[in-house]
Parts: structure tokens; sequence; C-alpha cells
């Protein structure tokens, strides 16, 4: 009987054991496997939600990547805009600087021309003034200025032939 015994309680215990794994298992399924469930459930959406902010952040990435990109060719465009504008004005002031020096050469011929017509007046003027004096003293005979100054200037008209 004693092997008896020995197999009534193992049995017993095997019994006990099933029921108290039944048990065990039944109180994890309701007191602690829900809660693991809902954790599972909020890593996964928490994993989720992480990969959607992501894929957003990578999204907002490029576009400020190209939006960056875009304001650099902008910048480059009126960059270079610019030096073509400064390079027109500096044609344009080069050009009017070159066309007032021309003017400026061009009246001072004309000023110095106009001067040297005077200048040549006044001396020609003058040569038939010494002319007629010296006319006057050498032939000691009274002429009247214009009829002297007709003599120089019928002789300084040839000698401006001559020339």
């Amino acid at each position: 009987m004693e092997k008896l015994v020995h197999l009534n309680q193992l049995l017993a215990h095997a019994i006990s054991f099933i029921i108290f794994l039944f048990l065990v298992r039944g109180a994890f399924n309701a007191i602690i496997f829900p809660p693991m469930r809902e954790r599972r459930e909020r890593i996964r959406a928490e994993f989720e939600r992480i990969e959607r902010e992501k894929a957003e952040v990578q999204k907002i990435r490029q576009e400020y990547e190209a939006h960056s990109k875009k304001l650099d060719a902008e910048s480059r465009q009126r960059i270079q805009e610019a030096v073509a504008e400064g390079q027109r004005v500096a044609g344009e002031i080069r050009e009017a600087s070159r066309k007032e020096a021309q003017e400026m050469i061009t009246r001072a011929r004309q000023e110095i021309g106009i001067e040297r017509d005077k200048a040549q007046a006044t001396l020609r003027n003058e040569v038939v003034d010494l002319a007629v004096e010296i006319a006057g003293k050498v032939i000691r005979e009274e002429l009247t200025a214009e009829k002297h100054r007709k003599l120089v200037d019928e002789f300084l008209a040839e000698v401006e032939e001559v020339k």
C-alpha cells in the first residue's frame, strides 16, 4: 500500500498542479495579460506614430532642402543680375563720360579757334595800324586811315594766299 499511497499522492499532486496551472493561467489571462496586451498595443502605436513623424520630418527636411536650394539659386541669380546691372551702369557712365569729354574737347577746340581768330584779327588790326603809321612816316604824305587800311588788308590777303 505504500506504493499506492505514493501513487495516490503523486496523482493528487499532479491534479492539484494542473488545477493550479489552470487557475494561474486564468489569473494571468484576467489580470496580467490584458495590461500586457494594452502595453504592447501602446508600444506598437507609439512606434507607428514615431515612424509617421519620422516620415513627416523627412518630408519637411526634403522640402526645406528644396526651398533652400531654390533660395540659393534665386540669390545667385539676383547677385548675377546686380552684377550685370552694375556693369551696365558702369558702361553707361563710361560712355557718358567719354561723350562729355569729347564734347568738352570739341568746345575747347571751338573756343581755341574763336580765340585764335580773335587774336589773328587783333594782330591784323595792330599790324595794319603799325603799317599805316610806318607808311605815313615813310611817304610823308597824308593818306586817309581807310586807304592805308585797305592797302594793308590787300597786302595781308596776298601774304595769306602765299601761305
